[in-house]
């Protein structure tokens, strides 16, 4: 990791603290996460860091309590492929969440 890259993680550390507080508005926060990773596989760099697995922790309880319907599932298509991507990468002490498996055509 390079310094800047250290300092986009600890940025992202910081913002998932923001959002385990409630400090934004969760369906604001939903597409800009979408919105971010949709050019990116993580949130910094090319593996898995501490800002992926801090923001999905972060994140796990809204989308838990989100009813995702295919119509959520692609309207944050980048946030979920890339929560599915880390949910299944990392050991994880939370339950997983159940994404649909098929492609939604529109």
């Amino acid at each position: 990791e390079t310094t800047e890259e250290k300092a986009v993680i600890m940025q992202w550390v910081q913002y998932s603290q923001r959002i385990s507080q409630k400090q934004m508005p969760l369906d604001r926060l939903a597409e800009e996460l979408d919105s971010y990773l949709c050019t990116r596989t993580f949130m910094v760099g090319n593996f898995v860091t501490a800002a992926d697995i801090s923001v999905a922790l972060s994140i796990n309880k809204f989308l838990t309590s989100l009813h995702i319907t295919p119509e959520i599932q692609w309207e944050l298509s980048s946030l979920v492929r890339w929560y599915k991507m880390i949910q299944s990468a990392e050991p994880w002490t939370l339950s997983p969440i159940e994404f649909f498996r098929k492609p939604i055509y529109i």
